[in-house]
């Protein structure tokens, strides 16, 4: 018989590191396990867990005091017997002295009372669960517990326990709520209880109208209230929800109903009105609006009727009279919150028939009555923008370098520079044009302007020499903070190594909250050991928290060792298996899911867009639809292949539409390929910067800025030496507009 090893405390943490894939930077010589236990360990973590099982049951036969000095070993066999249905068996191991960690008792009980509830032991299993719920406080597995207790308790039926442990859920932070909320329907429905059906199937329309348990929720509320008239505010919910899903036949049967009934009828009036709006039957919307508006007499539809008989207009290219009802509007309403915003699109629907002039006034009108509006900074840009476009070039510049001066926001200060020095560019002056944009790059890092002002500055040495910096850092000096910080994350790695990702992932991300201050080095550490269990948003999010608290005001080459976490080439199978598929450059598609998701897959935005790529519902069936795929549930959008595969191909389709260009690809992807193509027509303009700045929504013009940032970062990481020497002046320009690059093998 072999002899055998029983390894320190220490040992067997550094065994679990290895395990969970994380490289360290010291190096360890343990004497060698007996065989079966290597391939048994190598079994359990391919999830093999039939075969593990016996080749652990192997090791123990040969070296039975393993068991004793090893329980790591007890709790992977226990584990064996639970993911391979023997729960009899799996429950007697989890329940063995010998299986007992102090730092994962939590895990030990919790799985215990989960083999006896798969073996059909109920009662017994509620007991203990609640049992472990008020004994074990500072547990991950609380919410696991609470949805079990929850589950069980619904199918008794104890409806009232069921509902506190659905409820106590919704007090959690990483757990479905849209699949809670649903549930607590359920309860109510079962316990015909209106007031709770009410309140969380209102909610559930409200916050995840997409969710596949919304039509119920909806069903069952409309069957509560039938033959009776819904308060306007419950009416505005059920509106809203039905519209938001286009569910327009759906939604003019409730206004019928309603109508017959006796509800509000200024309310009902209106919203037949708005649905016609959200039909987008904008002409029909603006002939109702006026020939009705002197029949309304309550000022929250009299507002209404006159923003969008402006809004109306614009959608249909009039702008002359949108202007002229924007106009009226600002009038009526100059304390109204979105009077600011209404000037704001006066100024820009004036530019865009032509008067200037008009367009500073107003721009000035929102400056000095406004001043705390969110686009003042905007306003003062437009306005020097404006004298660009006349090619009054010399007041263009003395307007940016006032606004320069005033403008305390960094950001758009390297705008307003980036702009005085195009200002010489068109004059000819290529001297001053350079000597401007030098002093704008001097920090690449900045955002899209200092970037692009580097690049554009740079020659082909320059910014080889920049690159190498980068790769040098990236793949030539590891840069480690986790050895001196292992005894603090040695709970989560234990439960990783015996439990896998999922629980693991918890227990990080409670660490990672309960870091209020923690010195940086320690972060790193965090990140690291996030990186390596593939908790990759996570990940993302604490190097962006690390960089921006504190490296974001200090000289680039200071932090060059987080350039590989601030641009991580993250879902690298998916990413090139799909950009091969569509024809992209991998930098297009990380340069989205970086400024969408910050690589975050289960992410929903306000907006119902979801995950990696932020794909809304209707864009996702039309998507599935064109590569005859099936899309049963929205979820699937969380799902990275899944999302990716989708994003990427819209992507690929953006671009062929607008000839390879991704200035107006990606704005096609954030506000519509409707809008784009009317901002095209409108602007005719070959200058990529000047498209972009005239983009009509500001989270638009952000979003396309930061992509391209993104986009050109990840273009120089990938692509090193393929930056064109003789022509760095149109380099920029060149990567953007050439979206089918091959890349090279040694990349795929």
């Amino acid at each position: 018989m072999k002899k055998a090893f029983f390894p320190s405390t220490k040992t067997v943490l550094l065994t679990v590191l290895f395990s969970a894939g994380i490289n360290l930077l010291f190096a360890l010589q343990p004497q060698p396990e007996p065989d079966p236990f290597f391939e048994a360990t190598r079994l359990y973590e391919l999830k093999q867990y039939g075969k593990a099982l016996e080749t652990f049951q192997q090791a123990i036969a040969e070296v039975p005091s393993l068991a004793d000095r090893y329980p790591e070993v007890m709790l992977k066999i226990a584990y064996c017997y639970y993911r391979t249905g023997q729960f009899e068996e799996a429950a007697r191991h989890f329940s063995d002295k010998k299986a007992l960690i102090p730092e994962v008792e939590d895990y030990v009980r919790y799985f215990a009372l989960r083999s006896t509830l798969e073996a059909g032991h109920s009662k017994e299993a509620r007991r203990g669960l609640r049992n472990f719920n008020l004994t074990i406080r500072d547990t991950r597995l609380r919410v696991q517990s609470d949805s079990i207790l929850a589950e069980l308790y619904f199918e008794i039926p104890n409806l009232d326990s069921a509902r506190f442990y659905y409820r106590r859920q919704l007090n959690y932070g990483d757990v479905n709520k849209g699949d809670i909320l649903s549930r607590l329907v359920d309860v109510a429905v079962k316990a015909r209880n209106k007031s709770d059906l009410e309140e969380y199937g209102f909610d559930l329309l409200r916050r995840y109208p997409f969710h596949k348990g919304s039509k119920a929720a909806y069903r069952e509320i409309m069957a509560r209230y039938r033959g009776r008239i819904f308060p306007g505010s419950k009416l505005s919910k059920l509106f809203k929800y039905l519209s938001v899903t286009e569910q327009f036949v759906e939604a003019e049967n409730l206004l019928n109903v309603q109508q017959r009934l006796g509800a509000n009828g200024e309310q009902v009036r209106w919203y037949r009105i708005r649905l016609e709006y959200d039909k987008k039957n904008y002409w029909a919307v603006s002939q109702e609006c006026q020939s009705q508006r002197a029949t309304f007499r309550q000022a929250t539809y009299l507002r209404e009727v006159d923003l969008h008989i402006a809004r109306c207009y614009m959608r249909l290219g009039f702008t002359d009279k949108a202007v002229e009802g924007y106009d009226e509007f600002a009038r009526r309403y100059p304390n109204d919150a979105l009077t600011p915003e209404v000037l704001w699109v006066i100024a820009w629907l004036s530019e865009k028939k032509g008067d200037i002039d008009a367009a500073r006034g107003y721009y000035k009108r929102l400056i000095t009555k406004y001043p705390r509006y969110e686009f003042v900074s905007e306003s003062r840009f437009r306005i020097g923008l404006s004298y660009y476009t006349q090619d009054s070039l010399a007041l263009a510049r003395n307007y940016l370098n006032t606004a320069l001066a005033h403008d305390n926001d960094e950001i758009a200060q390297n705008r307003y520079k980036y702009w005085i020095a195009k200002t010489y560019a068109r004059e000819g002056d290529s001297l001053e044009y350079r000597r401007q944009l030098k002093d704008l790059s001097s920090n690449p890092f900045d955002d899209y302007y200092s970037l692009k002002g580097f690049l554009l500055t740079s020659d082909g040495r320059e910014v080889n020499q920049f690159v190498d910096s980068l790769l040098w850092e990236m793949h030539h000096k590891e840069t480690s903070y986790l050895p001196q910080y292992l005894d603090r994350f040695q709970k989560p790695l234990l439960v990783h190594d015996i439990f896998g990702e999922r629980f693991a992932q918890r227990e990080l991300n409670h660490l990672a909250s309960a870091m209020d201050s923690p010195e940086w080095e320690l972060l790193y550490a965090l990140g690291e050991v996030n990186e390596h269990m593939q908790n990759f948003g996570r990940a993302f999010r604490i190097y962006n928290r690390l960089f921006l608290r504190n490296f974001s005001r200090k000289d680039w080459r200071e932090w060059l060792f987080l350039v590989k976490h601030l641009y991580p080439l993250y879902f690298t199978g998916e990413v090139n298996q799909y950009a091969r598929e569509w024809n992209l450059t991998p930098a297009s598609i990380w340069a989205v899911i970086k400024k969408e998701s910050a690589f975050e897959p289960n992410v929903m935005s306000y907006a119902n867009a979801y995950g990696l790529m932020q794909i809304i519902p209707p864009t996702a069936n039309r998507l599935t639809e064109s590569l005859g795929l099936a899309m049963e549930d929205v979820r699937q959008l969380y799902d990275p292949n899944f999302n990716i595969r989708l994003g990427s191909y819209y992507l690929s389709e953006l671009l062929k539409r607008y000839d390879g260009n991704l200035y107006y690809a990606l704005a096609a992807y954030n506000a519509g390929e409707h809008r784009v193509d009317r901002w095209s027509k409108v602007l005719n303009t070959d200058d990529d910067d000047f498209f972009m700045e005239n983009i009509e929504f500001e989270q638009t013009r952000t979003y396309v800025r930061g992509v391209m940032k993104f986009y050109w970062m990840y273009h120089l990481l990938i692509h090193p030496y393929q930056v064109p020497e003789n022509q760095l002046v149109n380099f920029p320009h060149k990567v953007a507009r050439d979206p089918w690059f091959r890349e090279p093998e040694a990349f795929e």
